[in-house]
């Protein structure tokens, strides 16, 4: 021990020290050496890891996109002698919200005293193998000529089978044995989930764009004055949707079609802004097998105005789940079997109802004058009631709201989800729109704006234009009358004299 202490501490230490650092230093070097090519290897495996993934996934979309590319087409509608492609209520309805394809453009004439013809393009998919092609009604309704163009080159010539009411469309051309899409179930789509979309965006066939499903349930409305197309549950997705993707199919990540595109909201001329709308697969089936198996689409009416019920209305009414009754029409099969509106419909027909669009769904389902039993809550107490469906009268006469005269220098109109998107109201509003106002008239020198809310006529609650008139039929110039009436900023009484 003290030979080593004496060896220390005199001159070789320090060497001693030296040695041993240099030794540490290399034996650190390279183990640092070893442990960065590990790592090197380790990020090498990593990446290559990822990579697979990522080429998995994308295996994954070319091979269900080479499944489904066969199934869709690309359409061509003309319309001679200048007949409109789409009808004049959607002028106003493309200015915010417009559908996805461009106002068809009439082609030079040959002769100074032709009409031009109308030409647009569109998309479609094939659903079934005989050559049945389901499409949007916008896209060929009223067509003259309707040309399909398959993936394999072929052209062939489409009669058409309408239903605007859903703005579906089945176009049948003299073909067999063609690739028919799958069909998947929309009820099971959810917001986040894969969304595919294809179709000819501006003419260019089979382009395919990808996104995810944004929302579910939306709605929809194509209005210029009293004609309107109501769209009461649309798919919302962020896969590109522009002009000439009408009618094309929307996927899922199995290759089944879960809707067809239909709607973009878009910013002036600026096209898609990741905004789109697809019909649910679950309604086109409907209108497949209908125009199929009759060559029309017959749905069962019930005759009210339904919504869905909030949280709020919820605690109100004593039930999170039905379809809220808003208004219910005069001499309809609701009114009938005794519905009244703030009835809370919870059961249709043997079916739980839990919201808006499912009611509309079964009623639509419903063969009319079939009887059947529903449950409705009203001030908390269930009750069951009997009613018989008739058959849906035809679009305008079903979505065009009842309006009155304009006898008193103003005119009133129900507010169904048409009126109620147009003047911005709020839902759940009760009353009446107004929707003229005569300029310089006694009613419009007395506050009568267009967009009130007319809800009492002399001292009487009214909900219907039907109400509105019977409170009103006997009044004769010289009379008062009195309303009260509503705006966003305030609730007021009106009240003139009658000229």
């Amino acid at each position: 021990m003290n030979r080593l202490r004496v060896f220390l501490s005199g001159r070789a230490g320090p060497i001693l020290v030296i040695v041993l650092a240099a030794a540490l230093g290399a034996s650190l070097a390279t183990n640092l050496s070893g442990r960065d090519a590990a790592y090197a290897t380790d990020q090498k495996t990593v990446t290559q890891q990822q990579r697979a993934a990522l080429y998995e996934l994308q295996n994954a979309f070319t091979s269900l996109v080479d499944e489904v590319l066969p199934s869709v087409v690309s359409i061509e509608s003309k319309w001679a002698n200048g007949s409109r492609a789409v009808p004049p209520e959607f002028d106003e309805f493309f200015k915010d919200f417009p559908f996805p394809f461009p106002f068809p453009q009439p082609n030079k004439p040959n002769a100074p005293d032709q009409q031009p013809a109308l030409t647009s393009y569109g998309s479609g998919v094939i659903v079934r193998s005989d050559g049945y092609i389901l499409t949007n009604d916008h896209v060929v309704g009223g067509a003259d000529k309707v040309t399909v163009k398959l993936k394999d080159g072929r052209e062939l010539q489409g009669v058409v089978s309408r239903d605007p009411r859903s703005d579906l469309a089945l176009v049948k051309i003299d073909a067999r044995n063609l690739p028919a899409a799958k069909l998947g179930d929309s009820s099971k789509v959810k917001a986040g989930s894969w969304a595919i979309a294809i179709g000819s965006p501006f003419e260019l066939d089979q382009t395919v764009t990808v996104g995810v499903v944004s929302a579910i349930g939306r709605q929809g409305v194509a209005s210029d004055g009293d004609e309107t197309r109501f769209y009461p549950n649309l798919i919302q997705t962020d896969a590109s949707i522009n002009p000439g993707n009408s009618g094309g199919p929307l996927i899922n990540i199995d290759g089944e079609v879960i809707g067809i595109n239909t709607l973009i909201r878009a910013s002036f001329d600026r096209g898609n802004i990741g905004i789109g709308f697809a019909i649910p697969v679950n309604t086109a089936k409907f209108v497949l097998d209908q125009l199929i198996e009759h060559g029309k689409v017959t749905r069962g009416y019930l005759g009210i105005k339904p919504t869905d019920v909030t949280p709020k209305s919820a605690e109100r009414y004593g039930t999170k789940e039905g379809s809220l009754v808003q208004s219910v029409e005069v001499g309809s099969p609701a009114d009938k079997a005794g519905v009244q509106v703030e009835d809370v419909i919870v059961e249709f027909d043997g079916k739980k109802i839990a919201n808006e669009i499912e009611l509309r769904d079964a009623i639509a389902a419903t063969p009319p004058a079939k009887k059947v039993s529903m449950v409705v809550v009203r001030d908390r107490v269930r009750k069951t009631l009997e009613v018989t469906l008739t058959e849906a009268p035809a679009l305008q006469a079903a979505e065009s709201p009842k309006e009155s005269s304009t006898k008193l220098g103003f005119s009133v109109a129900n507010i169904t989800p048409q009126m109620a998107e147009k003047y911005k109201l709020e839902e759940g509003t009760e009353g009446v729109v107004v929707t003229k106002a005569a300029p310089g008239s006694t009613a419009t020198r007395a506050g009568i704006q267009v967009g009130q809310v007319i809800f009492h006529v002399n001292g009487k609650p009214v909900q219907t234009v039907e109400e509105f008139d019977a409170g009103t039929k006997d009044l004769k110039s010289g009379d008062t009358l009195s309303l009260r009436a509503r705006t966003k900023e305030r609730t007021m009484l009106i009240e003139f004299t009658i000229d």
